[in-house]
Formats: C-alpha cells, sequence, structure tokens
C-alpha cells in the first residue's frame, strides 16, 4: 500500500469517528425494542402470577451468599418457590446455584437466611 493510500485510509477514518462523535452514534448495540401486546389477553397478566408477584421472599439474606437482600424488592427473576416459600436470591448467579443444592443443603442456608425472632 503506498504512502497515499494510507494517509487517505486515515483521514476517512478520523472523519467516520468524528461524524459519529459529533452525531452521538455509538458502536454499542442498542436492545431489540420489545413488541407491544396488540390484544387485550395479551396485555392483563394472569391472575396466578399477580398473586405470586405480591408474595414478598421470607428471607432477608441471600442464601447462597449471605448478601442482605430486600424481600418486598427481589423480582421474580430472581426467586425461587421451594416446599411453598419464595426465596429470594441478590443476583443472577445465586438462583441456579440454588437449583444445584440437595434439599439437605437448601433446607440449611434457608434456615441461616431467615430472619432471626
Amino acid at each position: 500500500m503506498s504512502h497515499k493510500v494510507a494517509v487517505r485510509l486515515t483521514v476517512a477514518l478520523l472523519a467516520l469517528v468524528g461524524m459519529m462523535f459529533a452525531t452521538g452514534v455509538s458502536c454499542r448495540r442498542k436492545p431489540a425494542a420489545r413488541p407491544k401486546p396488540t390484544t387485550r389477553a395479551a396485555r392483563a397478566p394472569a391472575t396466578s402470577t399477580a398473586a405470586t408477584a405480591a408474595i414478598n421472599a421470607v428471607n432477608i439474606t441471600c442464601p447462597i451468599t449471605g448478601n442482605k437482600i430486600d424481600p418486598a424488592k427481589v423480582p421474580d427473576s430472581l426467586t425461587r418457590h421451594y416446599k411453598g416459600k419464595k426465596v429470594g436470591f441478590c443476583c443472577g448467579a445465586c438462583p441456579p446455584a440454588w437449583d444445584k443444592l440437595t434439599d439437605a443443603e437448601k433446607d440449611a442456608k434457608l434456615q441461616a437466611a431467615l430472619p432471626k425472632p
């Protein structure tokens, strides 16, 4: 590649980056827009889902890490139901770790994560 071609490519690249910076265009991908439901049935949440979402987690600390959690603010994606109780976790890595435990290990960890009387 000749020196002139290399200089022209560099100038073109710098101009492109400058335009991106000036217009606020990012190289990062934006998340895809979620389609809006069109039917009334698609918009209405199921009764059982709404009922379970209102139930708070029974524990005040994450049974896996021991980090404090707010039982009322734990999203459903960070919960598991175990023996009729909703168990909350601190992060996305904890529910899969919980799933790998035996029932005896789950009982012990949940007991340690419950509020003390």
